[in-house]
Parts: C-alpha cells; structure tokens; sequence
C-alpha cells in the first residue's frame, strides 16, 4: 500500500526515471537523415514515424542542430576520477623508485588514496606506463664484467659471418624432470585445482641430468651426458668423446669461466689437442652464448615428456636434441653480430638474448 501512494504521489518522477532507463543512444547516420529530413521540409511527426523514433527525440535533434550545427553527440566528461593528477604523478613516482613493489604497496609507500580499490590503482599506473609483468631474470653484473662485455663486443665486431661460421659453441646445462620455471595451463574456471590441470612438485627437485654440448654453423651438434659433479678431469674426459670428433683444425672452441674449463689442466690438455679456444670469454655472458637459446628449447620440449627415472629423462633430452631443426642453429649463428651490437648499445648490460 506504501509504495502505491508513492507511486500515485510521485507520478512524474517515476515516469522521468522510466525514460532515463530507456534511453537508447540515437546512431549518428540516424541523425543526420533527421536532420536532412527536416531541411528538406517534413515534419517532425512524419520524420519520426520513417524513422522509428519519438517525436521528443526527433524535436531534441533538431533543436540542437539548430543552435550548434551539430549531429553528433558531444563528448561527455564522464565519471569523476578518484585521484587528483598530483596523487597519480606521487603513485606513478613511488613505482619507478622501486619497480618490484606490488600496487598495494605503491599505494601504502605513498600513503594516499587508502579507500580507493587496487584495480583502480592498478588502472592508474598502466596509465603512467607502468604495467605489471614477470620480470626476467639476468646475472648480475658489476662494473669491470660489464667493462670487459663491452670491451669484448667491440673486438670482435670486425668478425664477418665466415669468421663466426668457424666459432664451435658450447656449455653445460642441467636438465630437471620436475622444473620450477612458470607453466601456463588452459582450464575452466572454477577448476586451478583439479589433479589434471595442477603441475606436480617434488621436495629437493626430483631427478635430473646434466649434459654438456656444442653446435657448428652447418647444424652439427653433440650431446653427451656428464656425471652429476663435473671436475677437470670429468670435463676433459667429455671433450674427449664430444669435441674431438667434430673439431676441425681452422675452427675456434668456445667455452666460458666455470672453473672445470679454466683449470691448468683442462688448458694443458686443449693445447696438446691443438684445439684453438677463444680464451677472452667475458664474464657472465649467457646473451652472447648462442647455445642458452637451445637449451631454452630442449627444457621446453622434454618438460612434456613423462618419465620415471633419470635413464629415461636423459633419453627424452637426447631424443629432444637431435629434433630440433637446423634452421634454429642457422638463425642463432645468424643473430650474433645483432648481439653484439645491442650489447655495445647497452654499454655492456643485458640484452633482451
């Protein structure tokens, strides 16, 4: 009964409300046949029965054309923002001082806007170009490593695609059957922990392999597999089943700074070899070392393999290994100058490789 009274006392403001909420936007190629329609002479009631609209609307049209020789609709300013422009410049800054921080904490390190939502805090730092992404994980590098990188680069800018053609790349890499690096999954919702859309862990990372590899320019590549715990004496015994037989005298073997490659005998046994190494490797260089690009491939590859034992793993990555295409090795060979000169770039600091 209450609400009936109100409705009876309050008849016309329900019925503006009505309106309000059935307001449709009026297409602007609708407008202009409106207001074309008019100029040539209709009337407003014949128009709005051609055109399916309310005569109130085909008046409103009109009346607007006629007072701003405008169609189409003016821009509205829209809902009021929750942060002034000096709060959003202070959230943006507080971001840029310490990019790792979450947008809660942006928000509580700037100390502002405490009863604003993260999403809208979120909207406000993507507005400064700031947006949240994984960040990538590179060696740290302190200044006489990033000296001799650059140092390095420059050197060896002169190398023409034949010189690089006679590099032989190598390096060592351990390959888990339980990885800890991101997986993505496509599932529906409502089911992240449904036993086949969750990725399995183990404590103290399952089994593993190591293996050691080089490629050349013409598609070669070795794999051999290491003992777990790779000393000078293991290492050298892996060049003696890996490299001797694809080297050839006019190519150069390198390999980086991991002790077991730089120890007095492992150089004592290269030079009674006659194997040529490229002894000037900079320090923590993994961009520069066209193989990383590989083993990238390879862990990818063999982590959708199952296995049960490390005999098993090790003969997925071997099988990994000799499926990846010479067109890959081609382009990485391809890509080095590109790495250098983006090295040289930076001044000796990361590259996107």
């Amino acid at each position: 009964m209450y609400y009936l009274k109100f409705l009876i006392n309050n008849f016309k403001e329900v019925i503006i409300c009505i309106k309000i909420f059935r307001m449709v936007k009026i297409d602007e190629q609708i407008r202009q046949l409106v207001v074309s329609k008019l100029m040539d002479g209709y009337s407003q009631v014949s128009v709005a029965a051609e055109v399916n609209i309310g005569q109130t609307t085909v008046s409103y049209i009109w009346r607007k054309y006629r007072k701003t020789r405008i169609v189409a609709d003016a821009k509205r300013s829209g809902r009021p923002r929750k942060a002034t422009e000096r709060e959003r410049r202070l959230l943006s800054m507080t971001s840029k001082r310490n990019p790792f921080l979450t947008a809660r904490e942006v928000r509580n390190e700037a100390k502002i806007l405490s009863d604003v939502s993260l999403t809208t805090i979120k909207r406000y730092l993507r507005e400064s170009n700031l947006h949240g992404r994984v960040a990538a994980k590179k060696p740290l590098l302190n200044k006489v490593q990033t000296q001799k990188r650059k140092k390095w680069c420059q050197a060896y800018s002169v190398f023409s695609t034949a010189d690089w053609s006679k590099v032989i790349y190598s390096d060592e890499c351990r390959i888990e059957n339980y990885s800890s690096r991101r997986t993505f999954v496509r599932r529906p919702i409502n089911q992240r922990f449904k036993s086949r859309y969750v990725l399995k862990t183990v404590k103290y990372g399952g089994f593993s392999v190591l293996v050691w590899g080089l490629i050349k320019s013409d598609g070669t590549r070795v794999l051999i597999r290491c003992p777990q715990i790779l000393n000078s004496v293991a290492y050298q015994s892996v060049l003696d089943r890996g490299l001797l037989g694809a080297y050839h005298y006019d190519e150069i073997f390198m390999q980086d700074g991991a002790p077991c490659h730089r120890s007095a005998s492992t150089l004592r046994y290269l030079d009674s070899k006659n194997i040529c190494v490229m002894s000037d490797w900079p320090p923590q260089s993994p961009d520069l070392n066209i193989i990383e690009h590989m083993w990238s491939i390879l862990k990818v590859n063999v982590g959708k393999r199952y296995v049960m034992n490390a005999d098993q793993l090790w003969a997925s990555v071997k099988a990994e290994w000799d499926r990846i295409p010479n067109k890959i090795i081609e382009d990485l060979y391809g890509s080095i100058p590109r790495r250098l000169k983006l090295i040289l770039k930076n001044k000796g600091l990361h590259s996107y490789y």
